[in-house]
């Protein structure tokens, strides 16, 4: 079939420099281009992903929040009752042994320096901290 035909054969000295620099040209911008457009189309994907990642993250997270949270003020319910049954035990013995109006006497006392010596080194620590970034 193609014995008979005369098929030319395409050299490079056929070519001139100016039809070799089009083509060259042309093949470049198109893969430029294409690379351009596959680089935003990967970016937008990377995107989407990374958005899909954290929403799932947060999601995570927020149930495990949630659960250190719930178990944190039960924890602080259990504990101030146990303080309340503590001071309440500590009135019935010393109100057997002082009086009632004594023994509250001395458990609300008691209570109230404790208060007092915590509330002091509260406010010494907070004087200590560095409010300003310039005073330090």
């Amino acid at each position: 079939m193609l014995q008979n035909k005369d098929i030319p054969i395409l050299d490079d000295e056929q070519f001139s420099e100016e039809t070799e620099a089009t083509v060259a040209d042309e093949s470049e911008a198109r893969s430029l281009a294409s690379q351009l457009t596959g680089l935003i189309e990967d970016v937008r994907i990377l995107a989407h992903a990374e958005v899909e990642y954290y929403r799932t993250k947060l999601s995570v997270n927020m149930a495990a929040t949630k659960r250190v949270v719930t178990l944190f003020g039960g924890a602080v319910v259990i504990g101030t009752t146990a303080i309340i049954a503590l001071i309440l035990g500590i009135l019935l013995v010393l109100s057997e042994h002082l009086g009632p109006l004594a023994a509250t006497a001395i458990v609300v006392g008691t209570a109230l320096l404790i208060a007092s010596i915590m509330m002091s080194m509260a406010i010494k620590q907070a004087k200590k901290l560095p409010l300003d970034e310039n005073d330090s």
